[in-house]
């Protein structure tokens, strides 16, 4: 099956502005990932790739010591730039396939519901693996 990107994908709000419902799903990310990292996540530093409207992002920053969040989506990058500023979170327009950091650059990488958005998941595992640091 080919892919394509789907540049736009916040023109169809279809659940990416539920503040409601993305922060329940943040608030879940939090009690797992401090379920299972043995270190404070304030300590650590989080990517989220497909970060679209920024609302689980800005979550998340209140727990991580630095939250950055890419999106191919230009439109939902500048909306969540004008609504959620906070010292320690960035907001960048980046590509799922080629993420522009270094190697083991992030503790913690979430990727919610892209897979089916990007043409070729494996190429977007083997990008999160590459950034991902090693686990201590």
């Amino acid at each position: 099956m080919k892919r394509e990107y789907q540049f736009d994908f916040s023109s169809n709000p279809a659940g990416q502005y539920d503040i409601l419902g993305r922060e329940r799903k943040a608030k879940t990310m939090v009690a797992v990932l401090e379920d299972c990292i043995k270190k404070p996540l304030k300590e650590l530093c989080l990517l989220n790739v497909g970060g679209s409207s920024g609302i689980i992002d800005n979550y998340l920053a209140d727990y991580f010591r630095s939250v950055v969040s890419i999106d191919i989506d230009e439109s939902a990058i500048e909306k969540a730039i004008r609504k959620f500023q906070k010292n320690n979170i960035d907001f960048k327009v980046g590509d799922a396939l080629d993420l522009e950091f270094s190697d083991n650059m992030f503790d913690v990488v979430i990727c919610s519901q892209v897979y089916e958005h990007v043409p070729s998941a494996e190429k977007m595992m083997d990008e999160i693996f590459r950034v991902l640091g090693k686990r201590q």
